[in-house]
């Protein structure tokens, strides 16, 4: 009984360089983040920029208090000393 043996043929040189860049694509690949990284980052930026903006808004509050409160003492500093009660 006789066996048949497959002979290969050896893989060209475009095949191996083809074969090797794709593997060194897949690796530069590796390097970088997935996309869930992305989606969390985000994520997580566009929770803490609803928050600063919050802060952000209660901070422009208070200033345009605190420039009313000075807006009301140079007015009575202002005054002549005859005008004062």
């Amino acid at each position: 009984m006789e066996t048949s043996k497959l002979v290969q043929k050896p893989k060209s040189k475009h095949y191996l360089k083809t074969h090797n860049s794709i593997k060194a694509e897949d690796d530069l690949i590796d390097l970088f983040p997935q996309p869930r990284y992305f989606q969390v980052h985000f994520q997580h930026v566009h929770e803490n920029t609803h928050d600063l903006r919050g802060e952000l808004a209660q901070l422009k509050d208070y200033v345009t208090k605190v420039d009313e409160k000075l807006e009301r003492v140079i007015a009575l500093l202002s005054l002549t000393p005859e005008h004062v009660l």
